[in-house]
């Protein structure tokens, strides 16, 4: 009689399954929030996903194994769980600065004391029934959370970066002989010299005359056309404005999700593959700014994505490891790998393509170039190391291309600092859009009546028009080089910056980000 009823009250226990949703439930938060405004490829779940469940099976069988109960080893994986993927949320919200998150570390200690204790208890009267009811409760709320961010995500996922569709290249043999190798190379948020000198006291003309000597042309009133990098990119590489985009998008749109489809799905990289180019790319660790489907990926070993970083700092990992100093030394390594590998790209995958967009000088300001006075700043320090950096690694290119090839260095914006509208305004905005510009293109050995030619005022828009007409069998006209800006949060709201008589009243949103 004892052992049939054992034997029911083990049939009525309920399984302890919610540990496993809640090693889950945090990351497809994280998906779903951010990739609702800025897609990520699921692809970059698998990795934190079968960490986070490897972690959880290993941490709840020992705990099994030494508390001999499924059900409460189950409790205290749960408390675990929601304590170390909760830990960056409450961090950054309530206790940003590094002493105060002593305390929560310390907070966060009691209370999986606490908790543990609790969980473990003898049984005694009623408390097995209550653990069991307390089982249900768990179960029943991890399901319920898991949902929800099941349904969220899936607007992330239906904004998620489509794979550019590889061309079969069926094209002769010979369909790419005598096309150039193209290095289309985004030092990002590189500004013009007359900024650089005017309002940060840098002066870069040594790196620039450099390039002239070796054969580039400067482009000393050169604008990008958006400010900031999706748009940025989204034109030069479609050779195309935005207007009609943002018009089918609603200028009330958070979602980068167009801008990046136009990006990775580009006409510039479908009018090259076929061409029979292979196509290079670097990643960034940023979504959507580099080319996901290109035929090879760069990346240093170990990288992570934007998402996984943004991850990462949500957990107990972003002050126990010191994340933030990692995160530095990883941008630092990414940016030190790309000029390392660049002029190395290539070999054997001619004609190539490759695009290297370089986080810097953008923030964070990291790098410096010695014996520099205290004038420069932190900004005008990491353009002069870069431009120091390019120096190298154009000649490198110049000198180990089997054939003379396309190389375009140009910024996606300037520097971008907080926006104030008023009397001031077009200086401003004219100051975001001024970009470094270089371009070496050799002779083409193509015969055109009418050649177009880079001129000194020339923004991204045109760069591939000029380049395409000069080695291919194309010719198109040039667009009227105009410069716009959007906010961050309202990204297809453009204003023209030579018409100040259209700059709203109120100042928007800072993107100093």
């Amino acid at each position: 009689m004892n052992e049939e009823q054992g034997n029911k009250e083990r049939a009525r226990r309920p399984i302890p399954f919610h540990p496993v949703l809640f090693a889950v439930a945090p990351i497809l938060f994280v998906y779903a929030h951010n990739g609702a405004r800025v897609p990520i490829d699921p692809h970059e779940l698998l990795l934190p996903t079968g960490l986070s469940l490897g972690m959880t099976a290993i941490l709840w069988v020992i705990l099994w194994v030494l508390l001999r109960s499924l059900t409460r080893a189950a409790i205290v994986v749960s408390l675990f769980l929601v304590l170390f993927f909760s830990y960056g949320h409450i961090a950054e919200a309530y206790l940003p600065e590094a002493r105060a998150s002593v305390v929560l570390l310390l907070c966060w200690a009691v209370l999986l004391g606490t908790g543990t204790w609790l969980a473990t208890r003898r049984p005694r009267g009623r408390v097995r029934g209550s653990l069991h009811g307390f089982t249900v409760l768990l179960d029943s709320i991890a399901v319920g959370i898991v949902t929800v961010n099941l349904v969220a995500g899936a607007r992330a996922f239906a904004n998620r970066p489509s794979r550019v569709e590889r061309a079969s290249m069926q094209s002769p043999p010979e369909a790419g002989a005598g096309y150039p190798d193209i290095y289309y190379i985004i030092a990002d948020s590189y500004g013009r010299s007359d900024v650089l000198r005017s309002r940060y006291h840098t002066d870069n003309s040594a790196f620039l005359s450099e390039l002239s000597r070796l054969g580039f042309f400067i482009a000393s009133r050169a604008r990008s056309n958006y400010a900031w990098t999706y748009p940025s990119l989204a034109s030069s590489l479609n050779f195309t404005y935005l207007d009609s985009l943002a018009e089918a998008v609603g200028q009330e749109s958070e979602n980068s999700g167009p801008f990046i489809r136009l990006i990775q799905k580009s006409r510039l990289v479908d009018f090259l593959r076929r061409r029979g180019y292979s196509i290079v790319s670097f990643a960034t660790g940023v979504e959507g700014i580099d080319l996901a489907g290109a035929d090879v990926r760069l990346a240093p070993r170990w990288s992570l994505s934007e998402f996984q970083v943004i991850l990462l700092n949500t957990t107990l990992l972003r002050d126990m490891l010191g994340l933030m100093h990692d995160s530095l030394d990883l941008h630092v390594e990414r940016v030190s790998y790309t000029l390392r590998t660049l002029p190395r790209a290539a070999p054997g995958r001619h004609p190539a393509f490759v695009f290297a967009h370089i986080l810097c000088p953008h923030r964070p300001f990291v790098l410096r170039a010695p014996g520099l006075p205290d004038s420069v700043g932190a900004y005008g320090s990491q353009v002069l190391y870069l431009s120091m950096l390019l120096d190298g690694v154009v000649r490198r290119i110049l000198v180990e291309s089997p054939r003379p090839p396309v190389i375009l260095i140009q910024a996606d914006h300037g520097l971008r600092g907080s926006m104030v509208w008023g009397d001031s305004a077009r200086n401003q905005l004219l100051e975001r859009h001024a970009i470094l510009y270089a371009a070496y293109l050799p002779p083409s050995g193509r015969q055109v009546e009418s050649p177009i030619q880079l001129y000194d005022s020339i923004s991204s828009v045109n760069t591939f028009r000029v380049v395409l007409s000069t080695y291919f069998d194309t010719t198109m006209s040039l667009l009227p080089d105009r410069s716009y800006y959007s906010s961050l949060d309202r990204p297809y709201q453009f204003y023209d910056v030579d018409r100040p008589e259209l700059y709203p009243t109120a100042d928007p949103p800072d993107i100093s980000k």
